[in-house]
């Protein structure tokens, strides 16, 4: 009996964490909210390494996912192609955190930075740099630098909600 309300206990989880995903995605695509000079913040890739610093169950990776293919119908791209680079950063956070360093709000914010640039850059050099886009600098700054950073700023928020879902549901967790 209390392997199946464990069982329970972790489909509510991570189902908590798809609802998550999925309300970060109306806040993403919603027109002008939160838009400061038309800068935007990226509130799923964040969340996503928050969760990887966090959670050490391998459960996770559907949330990566459902992050990534929500952040793939946001954008209108073709499936992977934001599904990939997440679940490659996400592995490669869990693996830090594992190996490296400890899970606390700084950590988790400079990797929820770096991937955020990352997966960005690797857009943006995509979209434009390969597409031929002159004057490139100002798209750069405005779109990978500054949404970068701007995206950054709401790491600490996903550390406390993911943290507040993971002590509700402490009876499976091993951290």
């Amino acid at each position: 009996m209390n392997s199946r309300k464990n069982a329970i206990e972790k489909i509510i989880k991570y189902v908590l964490l798809c609802l998550c995903v999925m309300f970060l995605y109306v806040l993403q695509g919603t027109p002008g909210f939160l838009s400061i000079w038309g800068v935007k913040p990226v509130f799923i890739i964040p969340f996503c390494i928050n969760l990887a610093a966090l959670e050490e169950e391998n459960y996770k990776y559907i949330v990566y996912v459902v992050a990534g293919l929500f952040m793939e119908l946001s954008a209108g791209r073709i499936i992977g192609y934001y599904t990939i680079p997440v679940i490659i950063a996400c592995t490669i956070c869990s693996f830090i955190v594992k190996i490296l360093i400890k899970p606390n709000y700084r950590n988790t914010v400079a990797m929820a930075f770096v991937s955020t640039f990352m997966i960005l850059l690797t857009d943006f050099f995509f979209s434009y740099i390969l597409s031929g886009y002159k004057g490139v600098f100002i798209i750069f700054f405005k779109t990978v630098l500054l949404s970068s950073c701007y995206s950054m700023a709401f790491s600490v928020l996903y550390y406390k909600i993911i943290a507040a879902i993971q002590k509700k549901f402490i009876s499976f967790n091993a951290r």
